[in-house]
């Protein structure tokens, strides 16, 4: 069977899509990649008209929820090497959870299924308190069940933050420490980092902090008062939503992933726990909702095609609530980088551009 292909003149089109919501100052800017098993085929950003500065291409951004399939990954990648169990209970690790009320049979399957029944915050109001890390595990770890783990599907970030948790006491190192080993450096994601505010200072992306009305950004908060958010934010490191990164480096993880856990001869999971990362959970009623547009569709750590998505069957990605998205397709050979720093813009926007390069796919 010959390899899919992507139209010039319809991709054209969707890097237009893209940039018009940038130059008609909707978000201020985005960054749009896409790739497929053979490499990079095109990266390019565009900036509002009233921005303070360019954003390149190569600009490190707040990647948010898609911290999540990153951190999947390197959980799944201890679980190949019998170091963390998927199925056993966390509280094997985290003697907290042994409360007796049934959150110490929690396992690490359900903390990437989203449904250890325990209930979220909302994602931003440790920020606003300015908790520091320790408050925020003490939190978390102290959470009761809303549901028996395992009974509904409930989407959360702060869970992550016991699997990470988890992932530290089996292996004796941190998180950071562990993405690196397991995932970042194999692939060469030089840029994914939980705190870019060193080294990368001059090439990090704003975020814009401002309310939506369901289309266009109204009004966006004092610069000084975002950059204080924002360092509040990259300073919880959350295993669920902290780590920060580039158009490339999402590229070069969804490649490997696109190759069945391998890229340039570096293999970060077998095709075996690709297919059990991807392979959707939230099924028999699980994620349903009752409009049937809004039903969940998740697998271990990544989202899965939805009703109204022309992706094919395999396809799986995550978004973030940052503006960000991460998109693959196998059948399609076809991966999709797309950022814009923009909390809480509608997804619909990011729909419109993946739809387009979807169109060009031939």
């Amino acid at each position: 069977m010959p390899a899919h292909r992507l139209d010039p003149v319809a991709l054209d089109h969707a890097f237009t899509v893209a940039a018009r919501r940038a130059e008609s100052c909707d978000l201020p800017f985005v960054i749009l990649g896409v790739a497929n098993a053979a490499g990079t085929i095109r990266v390019e950003a565009a900036t509002a008209p009233t921005g303070d500065r360019r954003i390149g291409s190569d600009a490190v951004c707040l990647l948010a929820s898609i911290t999540k399939p990153i951190v999947a990954t390197a959980a799944l990648r201890l679980v190949e090497e019998g170091r963390l169990g998927l199925k056993a209970p966390l509280a094997d690790w985290l003697p907290e959870l042994a409360t007796g009320d049934g959150r110490e049979r929690i396992t690490a399957w359900h903390v990437l299924s989203h449904t250890t029944g325990l209930d979220d915050e909302e994602l931003e109001a440790p920020v606003r308190e300015g908790i520091d890390r320790g408050e925020l595990l003490a939190r978390t770890l102290a959470r009761p069940l809303v549901t028996a783990p395992g009974s509904a599907f409930r989407y959360a970030t702060f869970t992550f933050e016991l699997l990470a948790l988890a992932m530290e006491r089996a292996t004796g190192r941190l998180l950071p420490e562990l993405l690196k080993e397991l995932v970042l450096d194999p692939l060469g994601m030089v840029d994914t980092v939980f705190d870019p505010r060193q080294e990368r200072a001059d090439r990090m992306a704003p975020v814009s902090m401002g309310a939506w009305d369901g289309t266009r950004l109204r009004s966006r908060e004092n610069p000084l008062v975002a950059a204080a958010m924002r360092d509040r934010y990259t300073a919880l490191r959350l295993a669920g939503g902290g780590l920060w990164s580039t158009a490339a480096d999402l590229l070069r993880f969804g490649q490997a992933m696109l190759g069945g856990g391998e890229l340039e001869g570096a293999r970060i999971l077998s095709p075996a726990f690709v297919d059990l990362a991807t392979r959707e959970v939230t099924i028999d009623g699980l994620g349903r909702a009752s409009d049937r547009l809004e039903d969940e569709h998740y697998a271990l750590g990544w989202g899965t095609r939805g009703h109204g998505h022309p992706g094919s069957a395999r396809a799986f990605g995550h978004g973030g609530a940052s503006g960000t998205r991460l998109w693959i397709d196998p059948e399609r050979d076809l991966v999709v980088a797309y950022l814009s720093a923009s909390w809480g813009m509608p997804s619909a926007l990011i729909d419109e551009t993946l739809f387009s390069v979807y169109a060009a796919a031939r």
